[in-house]
């Protein structure tokens, strides 16, 4: 800053010097008192100055060339601090940058650092390394959860294979009832599995976003759903509007999917499911609600924790994670996931996808 102050103080000078060469000789030498040649020390009378450069005259000509060489300083300091802001605080928009994308589960940005050493120059050094370690340890997690995950895939699918044969042979009796409920706990631990590699996926950041037709997926996801609600005698209704979204169409399919799972797995016999799809100004809005055991908000709150279960979802078939997986997906592309119990029973789901994002365009028909 003090070599900034230097510089326009020489600005100004030089911006005075330059309009001084246009004020008369006459004014900065003066008149003389005694006109050179005059006799006998009898002063001849003054010389008259021509109105062109009476002093007053000149006076505001300096007041004008003082006027102009102070805009012309004030301009160009004016231009500089802003330059010298602008490029001190550029790592602190780069900062902002990077945690916003931190915020959507991607820890790989990082802020350029340049070389002076100041205050925001650390900062951004700083938390560059805090990324960094961040990254690594949740990659760590990833890798973790993915092999263990591909690990106990093969013993567990033997020995599904190994509890379907000796189902086939055995009587009816003890020893089949035992090996049906075995069946089912190992046929409930490959879904978990199953489920915690799409969950190390979609958190690892692999997929690619794209022009995804969501009212199309949602009509896809509830044909394939309807065996399952026949099953648990639960009616599906959809109101969908026409949308398009930017987003991974196998993670999108992945989270519908698990949306429409949890709501007719955990409802009652004769209940509905309501499933829509609506522009809410300035979002597109996907609710999925159903009828079921109330729920407390508490209860609610914590449904997106891993193996977490509400009231009355001990006895189900799932994994406890598909609330988890679905809050996974929604933070991975930057929406919003709005949980709060049915009036009436029963849990209602939104997904925000704002407009002003970019993430959604609503089709029309002519």
């Amino acid at each position: 800053m003090v070599a900034v102050i230097a510089v326009l103080a020489l600005v100004m000078a030089a911006t005075i010097t330059l309009l001084m060469t246009y004020v008369p000789d006459s004014i900065v030498g003066g008149v003389p008192a005694v006109t050179p040649g005059s006799t006998g020390g009898s002063p001849l009378p003054p010389a008259s100055v021509p109105a062109a450069v009476q002093p007053r005259h000149e006076v505001e000509r300096l007041l004008v060339f003082s006027a102009v060489a102070l805009a012309v300083v004030i301009a160009a300091g004016a231009g500089a601090v802003r330059w010298i802001v602008r490029r001190s605080l550029a790592p602190l928009h780069a900062m902002i940058a990077a945690a916003r994308q931190a915020g959507n589960t991607d820890l790989r940005a990082r802020v350029p650092v340049g070389r002076g050493r100041d205050e925001v120059t650390d900062l951004a050094a700083n938390f560059n390394l805090m990324l960094a370690r961040l990254d690594a340890a949740f990659e760590a997690q990833r890798r973790f959860a993915a092999n263990a995950s591909h690990e106990l895939q093969t013993p567990l699918a033997v020995t599904q294979a190994a509890l379907d044969d000796a189902l086939a042979e055995a009587p009816p009796g003890p020893t089949r009832d035992l090996l049906q409920d075995l069946r089912s706990l190992n046929s409930r631990s490959v879904r978990t599995v199953r489920t915690l590699l799409d969950l190390a996926e979609t958190e690892g950041g692999t997929g690619h976003p794209e022009q995804t037709d969501l009212a199309l997926l949602v009509r896809q996801e509830v044909d394939s759903q309807q065996t399952a609600a026949q099953e648990h005698d639960v009616t599906v209704r959809v109101n969908l509007d026409p949308a398009v979204v930017e987003a991974d169409p196998s993670l999108l399919r992945l989270m519908v999917r698990n949306l429409l799972d949890n709501a007719i797995r955990h409802n009652h016999r004769g209940g509905q499911v309501d499933l829509s799809l609506h522009d809410a100004g300035p979002e597109l809005v996907l609710s999925v609600a159903n009828t079921g055991t109330p729920m407390s908000p508490d209860e609610v709150a914590k449904i997106v924790e891993p193996f977490r279960r509400g009231a009355g979802r001990l006895r189900t078939k799932g994994s406890g994670l598909g609330a988890t997986l679905i809050a996974a997906i929604v933070t991975r592309h930057g929406w919003r996931l709005r949980l709060h119990p049915g009036a009436d029973g029963g849990l209602t789901a939104e997904i925000r996808m704002p407009h002003q994002q970019g993430t959604y365009h609503l089709l029309t028909t002519e």
